[in-house]
């Protein structure tokens, strides 16, 4: 089962915030290179200044990249969850539509001799009550809601062309 992914959403949005006064520390390092203090020390001072700017850039950067990278982990994550809701539903249907066709269905022998399928007085054909009755047989019960297990069975309900 998957979680709420708002606790991963407020740790993006606080990497992205971290990362803007980031990138303000370093603007603010670079305004204060343009003292009028002019000697070898006020030099080595400026470039220590920038390079601490350049670096703060750079962590500035890095932060914005994990919140990429988190933001895309809760996009695949609902995804997922989307998908397996879909599964859910989609398998749901035809395992219920299948159970009702085969705890329903009645043989009948009409005409004397030919034994035929019937659901609630109508003729079903036997092919569709064997591969309902397949269909149960085979998955006996439905996994719970929500879980990953859905994706595996409809994977098995299209290679078995349920």
């Amino acid at each position: 089962m998957y979680g709420d992914m708002t606790a991963l959403g407020r740790q993006s949005a606080a990497l992205r915030t971290l990362a803007e006064d980031t990138r303000t520390r370093a603007t603010t390092l670079r305004s204060a290179v343009g003292t009028t203090w002019v000697s070898s020390a006020a030099a080595t001072f400026i470039e220590q200044l920038g390079q601490r700017a350049t670096n703060l850039d750079t962590s500035a950067t890095s932060l914005d990249e994990a919140a990429d990278a988190i933001d895309a982990h809760i996009r695949s994550v609902e995804a997922v969850k989307q998908a397996i809701v879909e599964a859910e539903q989609w398998i749901s249907d035809r395992w219920n539509d299948a159970a009702r066709l085969v705890g329903n269905t009645v043989e009948v022998i009409s005409e004397g001799v030919e034994n035929v399928f019937e659901f609630f007085g109508t003729e079903v054909p036997r092919a569709l009550v064997s591969e309902a009755d397949e269909l149960i047989r085979t998955v006996r019960e439905l996994p719970t809601p929500g879980s990953p297990d859905w994706l595996d069975l409809a994977d098995t309900f299209h290679r078995r062309g349920w």
